[in-house]
């Protein structure tokens, strides 16, 4: 692999990370929003019962995120 072709390959890493990252940050407000809406107690039993559900899905993907960067050497959870 060439100087060239490795920075390319750099930059295109560090670019899909910071999407990553501002993904991950837009999940995390979500999961915030969820765990509000479940304790709630003003909001009807099906809309909790949705965020719950939804934020438990959210907890699903922040898990298999850790151990996927865990596996290739990350930042371990």
């Amino acid at each position: 692999m060439t100087p060239m072709e490795e920075a390319t390959l750099r930059s295109e890493d560090f670019a899909a990370g910071l999407a990553a990252m501002q993904q991950f940050k837009k999940m995390l407000t979500k999961s915030k929003e969820c765990e509000m809406a479940v304790n709630d107690r003003e909001l009807p039993l099906d809309v909790r019962a949705q965020a719950l559900k939804e934020g438990r899905h959210l907890n699903q993907i922040f898990t298999t995120v850790a151990a996927a960067r865990d596996l290739v050497g990350g930042i371990s959870a």
